[in-house]
Parts: structure tokens; sequence; C-alpha cells
């Protein structure tokens, strides 16, 4: 009785999750066909969602340069995928981990491009992980990003996650998941917004993507022309509006964003002597003592909402600088929130 019980209630969930723009089941393994929808809809059987399944069997996938087997760990340093070594790390911007087992193991492309989706509801990290966690799900994704701008890893970036209902999206792309609104046009909250696009500059520079590039012609996307990069769940999937209104119109300003990043990277790496080697001058947190009672927001900027204050006199650290409108910001680490530093003063050691 519990074991029905708890299938029921996994159904449900995953009903609720994968009725919208986030309707993600296994992809069909063919790039010369129409992707199959295997999403659950509502007119299904709940009893018999938790049982759904399109087929897909993650072994058939044998195009692979490197050892397959049940290895779950990292391709080692060299790794020669299309003939080009490789080497895969994962961000260490997560924040909660929980593996899913729907996944193919190891992609079988470099990573080059970036596929965003949406959630038709405001997730959290740890939902995202019980649902790819099922096996009957059939779903998974790279990372997710919650309402919060916490970050979840759920197939490590050496693994195809099963994402896009495409293949060969899926080899060569990392997917990520963003907590959205349940209604159109699905907006995301700004620190969520602002955290997906920090995931997506680390990504980029860890596999040596140096500039994001999106198109707003379906076909230039699918086909890599010009340089794009960046592809969509409903690129691939008929009827299918992932990743919503909302992020879809704001691509190009990701893009903007996730380049003015690399850029950044860029003039803060110093080329060294005859031998080439390269430094980069990491961000150093310190210490300040709030000067007067100010308010803590979400992103830098006045334009965003204080949602808490700290008081006179308390210390904290700072973990990140922003200037915004001639305003510089410090991200405080207790509060994951911003603070004008003209309020503040650094902290002798």
């Amino acid at each position: 009785m519990k074991k029905t019980v708890s299938l029921l209630l996994a159904a449900l969930l995953i009903l609720s999750v994968f009725a919208g723009c986030s309707e993600n089941k296994a992809p069909v393994d063919t790039t010369d066909e129409p992707a199959k929808d295997a999403a659950v809809s509502e007119e299904v059987d709940p009893n018999a969602a938790a049982e759904l399944s399109d087929g897909y069997d993650p072994e058939t996938d044998t195009d692979l340069d490197a050892a397959r087997g049940g290895n779950t760990e990292a391709p080692l340093a060299g790794t020669v995928i299309n003939g080009q070594n490789y080497t895969f790390t994962n961000s260490k911007l997560v924040d909660y981990t929980n593996l899913s087992p729907n996944k193919t193991i190891h992609r079988n492309h470099k990573i080059d491009t970036i596929t965003i989706h949406c959630t038709k509801g405001k997730l959290t990290v740890e939902t995202w992980g019980s649902i790819f966690a099922e096996s009957k799900s059939q779903a998974s994704a790279n990372y997710g990003v919650g309402d919060d701008g916490r970050i979840g890893l759920y197939v490590q970036e050496w693994d195809r996650s099963w994402q896009s209902s495409n293949a060969a999206n899926d080899h060569r792309a990392i997917t990520v998941m963003v907590a959205a609104d349940s209604s159109a046009p699905y907006a995301v909250s700004d620190t969520a917004y602002q955290a997906t696009i920090k995931l997506v500059a680390d990504i980029c520079k860890r596999n040596g993507i140096e500039k994001l590039i999106w198109s707003d012609d379906k076909e230039v996307r699918i086909q890599h022309l010009n340089g794009a990069n960046m592809t969509v769940h409903s690129d691939f999937v008929a009827d299918k509006d992932c990743p919503g209104e909302y992020l879809y119109s704001r691509m190009d300003d990701i893009a903007a964003q996730v380049n003015t990043i690399l850029e950044e990277t860029k003039e803060k790496t110093v080329t060294g002597s005859p031998c080439s080697e390269e430094k980069t001058f990491a961000f150093e947190n310190y210490l300040v003592k709030i000067k007067k009672d100010t308010g803590v927001r979400k992103n830098p900027g006045v334009k965003y909402s204080v949602f808490k204050s700290v008081k006179k006199n308390e210390v904290y650290t700072i973990v990140e600088e922003k200037t915004v409108d001639n305003i510089k910001w410090g991200r405080l680490k207790n509060y994951q929130g911003w603070i004008d530093l003209k309020d503040a003063e650094k902290v002798k050691q």
C-alpha cells in the first residue's frame, strides 16, 4: 500500500512539473526524424504516469571515442572526442548535488552550446533533484537554478543530460533549468536571472567558449551557423513554449552579460614569460564594518528592492564587488545580498 501511495505521489509531482514548458522526457536519439515529445500530458492517467517511458536506451548511443561502461567518473584529462583532447570539470558555484540516473555516459561531443530551459513553477533545487532522481521520469538537466538563485547539479558535465528531446543537442550542450512563474510569460526572479548568467559564464570559461552567440533564427541556432551556440527546447519539439516568452526575449541580454564577464576575465589574465604561463587574479574576500543602518538588496543597483537591513557597527564579509551607475556595491556572504559600499568601511586584519 505504501509503495502504491509513493508511486502516485511521484506521478502527480512529475505531472505538475512537466505539464508546461519544462516537458522534458528522454530525447529520441536521432537527428534525421522529428524529435519525439514524450512529455506527460494532463490527460494521462496519474496512476500510470510513473510508468511512462519512451523506451530510450542509453546504451544504444555508442558513438563515443571515450570508454563508457558503467563509469560515472570524469574522463581523464586529455580524453579524445572527435579527434580532439578534452578535459571536463563541474561548476564550483553549485549549492546542491543530487545526481540523476537519467543520462548518457559519456557525451560524444565537446561542450560548445548552452541550452536554457524553464519550469512552470518556482521549484527548488531539491525538488528538481527528487524528480530527476526518479528513473521513471526519464528526464534530467545538467544544472538547475532555483528562484532564490541557488544552483543544483544533476548530471555532471562529462555526461549528456536528457533534456532537449534531441540527442545531438544534448551531447554538445550544457542544459540549465531555471525556476519561473507558473503562468505566461513565465518570468524568473532577478536573483535567478543573475545566478543563471553567472553559471553560464562559468560554464563558458571552463569549456573554452570564448563568446556566447544568440540568433533569432531557429535554423541558424540548430545548424550552429554564424557561430550561434545557444539553443532552446522549442527548437526541437513542436508546440513547445520552453523557455517561455520572458527568457526567450532575453537571450540576447543573457549572451551580452555573459560576454561582458568573459571579457573582464580576459582583461584580468596576464600572459607571463616566454613560456606563456597564464595567471588569473581572483577576488579576495574582505571584512567590512557597517557605518550606518543600511538596506541589503537582492542585486546590485538602486532599482532592486531592499529585503533586509544591516545595523551600524555590524561586521560582514564581502565576497564580490560590482559597480552599477557609478555606485560600488559589495555582496554579503551571509545574506547573498548587496550593500552600497559607501555605507561600510574595510576592517583592518
